[in-house]
């Protein structure tokens, strides 16, 4: 899945794991500033092996422009679907469609999955992702609550 140019070839594929992981990281720091390396590979790894979780990365001309993070999960609210956990296009090549390319590879990886549908989160003072993903025919659907268990 991806669009043939010249030197501004975009190409779509799976990452390898675990040996692509160096490659996207400064991708993945964009969106996940407080991240660092080793926590990446090590978080990535024991999701993948938890839940199945895959990373997409979309390069323009060979460098890595664009990343998605899912892994398809199984509930009694939303059935079988398709869970994006990360979304990041590169500072300079947002509102490239990118990002809308990527979410198009999710939908069709949730059909060909025969799963029930899409579900994300994102900030609600991410004002800019939430107009994005309105435009891309996403609505929001139910507010998410979060509590940190503090350590002894």
């Amino acid at each position: 899945m991806g669009v043939s140019g010249e030197s501004n070839s975009v190409k779509t594929s799976f990452v390898e794991l675990p040996d692509e992981l160096d490659r996207v990281f400064p991708l993945m720091k964009e969106l996940r500033t407080a991240l660092d390396i080793d926590e990446f590979k090590r978080l990535v790894m024991l999701a993948h092996t938890a839940d199945g979780y895959r990373l997409v990365v979309l390069e323009r001309g060979g460098k890595p422009v664009a990343l998605l993070g899912y892994r398809i999960l199984h509930d009694l609210v939303h059935g079988s679907h398709l869970y994006v956990d990360d979304l990041v296009t590169t500072k300079d090549q947002r509102s490239a469609g990118h990002g809308a390319e990527l979410l198009r590879f999710a939908e069709a990886e949730a059909r060909r999955l025969g799963l029930t549908g899409l579900r994300l989160c994102t900030g609600v003072e991410n004002e800019s992702a939430i107009r994005f993903y309105e435009r891309e025919g996403w609505s929001a659907r139910a507010l998410a609550f979060k509590k940190k268990v503090p350590r002894h």
